[in-house]
């Protein structure tokens, strides 16, 4: 509003209008984070996925780098979008909460019969394989599980 310059202007214009379209939906407590998934959560909502929120609990300080943590949870986010826009009600179930000296976090998605066979075949499965990779560092309590339409992985992180 205070610049004579039109091209600062309209960058200033492009910024603002790139950040309106993140609705800020996370604040879980960790500052990276909620970046991480309100960015996700947000481009997942425009592709038409219905994203349910049980809990947004994390600490301040998780074990994992910032590097680990925006690996695992774009991973995750990435892996739940691709899945869940094929199949007749997308969504994505998502809850994070430290829970005694874990912090723990739950992915459900809705898939379809061919994404599971595309998915567990050898060859697939790069974002499946550096979850798996970064969780064991830390313990490796991961669960994950399939049905026909849907798709599911649990992981705790030990906070200790």
């Amino acid at each position: 509003q205070t610049t004579s310059d039109g091209k600062t202007a309209d960058y200033l214009d492009e910024l603002i209008g790139k950040n309106e379209k993140i609705r800020p939906v996370v604040q879980s407590g960790n500052e990276m984070l909620d970046i991480i998934l309100n960015g996700k959560l947000s481009a997942a909502a425009d592709a038409g996925i219905t994203v349910e929120l049980a809990r947004a609990n994390a600490p301040a300080e998780l074990p994992l780098t910032d590097t680990e943590l925006c690996s695992l949870i774009m991973n995750l986010l990435d892996n739940a979008m691709e899945a869940a826009v094929g199949a007749e009600r997308p969504y994505i179930k998502l809850d994070l909460c430290a829970r005694e000296h874990f912090f723990v976090i739950s992915c459900e998605n809705s898939t379809t019969l061919e994404h599971i066979k595309r998915e567990t075949a050898p060859e697939h499965g790069l974002g499946l394989k550096i979850i798996k990779q970064i969780t064991a560092r830390y313990d490796n309590l991961l669960e994950v599980e399939h049905g026909t339409d849907y798709y599911s992985v649990k992981l705790a992180l030990p906070l200790d």
